[in-house]
Order: structure tokens, then sequence, then C-alpha cells
């Protein structure tokens, strides 16, 4: 895990690229690399330090950008909250740069129980907006219902020129064996229900392995598959490992009641 160095100031132009990409065109993976050149003189353990310093330090500005710019406070907060949240569970690397930057420009929001991520599309490319499951609790059904019920409207309020009409999911809560393993009633086989599943590709056979470690377990895959069996879920996956077999993560599209 990398945490800021004690006493380690975030560098100004690191900020400064962070503040001018809300509300911006450009995809979180430009932006990353942007920012990433700020600090490439730096070493390896530094620039990290910095990277982290710069993201934690723009999440004030961002969430005033974002209340100004019409999503409620609260909203704006809850959404920006993420960065915090992902570093201490996970760690900058652990979580990833894209999505941290994603989320401290404004390109993901919390509106309840989950959040939505504004320019994600179709393998079509037809708009949709990205729909993620914050590791917040119980992925409580009539909460849920909530987020989407109340989305719309904020999003389009927001964000009206990323408008879609379409939910788009990616996620190894979709892999279709879940009901088998937790009961047709378990909240994540009824979350994953509202989603209808696209054809899998070949990168889909074994890529949800990590991702069930990760938000699972919360460590890496090989230390996974040696953890205690401890719950329903866990045993599952336990299971389904110790028969060779993998877990997948699959893509699934719902329409915007």
């Amino acid at each position: 895990m990398t945490t800021a160095t004690p006493g380690l100031e975030a560098r100004p132009a690191s900020v400064a690229v962070l503040a001018a990409a809300v509300g911006s065109p450009d995809d979180s993976a430009t932006v990353a690399a942007a920012v990433a050149a700020t600090v490439a003189d730096a070493g390896p353990a530094e620039r990290d330090a910095l990277l982290v310093a710069a993201l934690r330090a723009a999440v004030p500005d961002t969430a005033d950008a974002l209340a100004g710019r019409g999503l409620p406070r609260a909203l704006a907060e809850a959404s920006v909250a993420d960065v915090d949240h992902k570093l201490a569970r996970y760690g900058l690397h652990g979580t990833g740069v894209e999505w941290l930057v994603a989320v401290v420009t404004g390109r993901v929001v919390a509106v309840g129980r989950l959040q939505f991520e504004l320019g994600d599309h179709l393998a079509d490319g037809t708009p949709a907006w990205g729909v993620h499951v914050p590791e917040t609790g119980p992925l409580d059904p009539v909460a849920c219902d909530r987020s989407f019920a109340d989305a719309p409207e904020v999003l389009r309020g927001f964000a009206g020129h990323l408008a879609a009409d379409r939910w788009q999911c990616r996620s190894w809560m979709l892999d279709p064996g879940l009901p088998a393993a937790l009961g047709p009633d378990a909240n994540l086989v009824r979350f994953a229900r509202r989603f209808r599943l696209v054809p899998p590709g070949e990168r889909d056979a074994t890529e949800g392995d990590a991702s069930v470690a990760k938000f699972v377990f919360g460590v890496p895959l090989a230390t996974a598959r040696s953890a205690a069996p401890s719950g329903r879920l866990r045993a599952a996956v336990l299971d389904r490992w110790a028969r060779g077999e993998h877990w997948t993560e699959r893509t699934g599209t719902a329409p915007v009641a």
C-alpha cells in the first residue's frame, strides 16, 4: 500500500492538472498520464507519494467544483470521498490510478448506495452510465432501487451532455454461477438480475479471479486461495477454486427507466 510521505506536499502542477480536468472531455487515462508527467523526475517511492498527495489535495476543490456545476453538495462530497476510502483500503496501485483520477475529476458520481460513471459506452459506442458498487456495506435491494431511481435526474442535471439511456456494469458479481452458489435471494444475485449479460469475450474466462480475491477477501489472489472459508460467499469462492474452476468478470446492460 502506498501512502503519502510525512511532510511531502503535492506539487502545484499536479493539482492543477487534476483541477483543469474536472468537466473536461479528457478520459481518465489521458489525465492520469498528464499527472504522472508532473512527477516523472522523482524516484519511484517519492513519485507514488506525490501522486497520492496530489489526489488528496484535489479533493476539496473538486467537491466545490462539482457543487458549482449543479451537483448537490452532499452528493459532491460523497463522490470524492471515494479517493480516501480507496487509498486507505487498497493503496494507490491496488486501487488503480485511473480510477482515482476518474473520481477526483468528477467522472464518478455517488448517488446513494451506488456509484455512476459518466462517459461510459457500450461495445457499439452507444453512450451509457457505468454502474459501480462501493464497499460501503450490504448491497441492500431497496437502497439499490433508490439509487437507480434517483440517479437519472441527478446525472442529467449535472452532466446533460453525457446523458444515456442504458446502464452498464462490469463485475465479478455478474458471474452467471452466483445464483447456484448463493441462492436466488442473495443480495448479490438480486443485484445481478437487474442486468442482461452481453456475450462473453475471451478475457472473461478467468479475469474474475483477481477481482474476487480483491473485493471478497481484500488480498491478492495467491493469498485468497489459502484463506479460511468463513461465510457463504467466501466458501463458494473457495469451493470453485478447489474444483479447478474460475470466476468470471462479465458485462451486463439494462435500460434506464
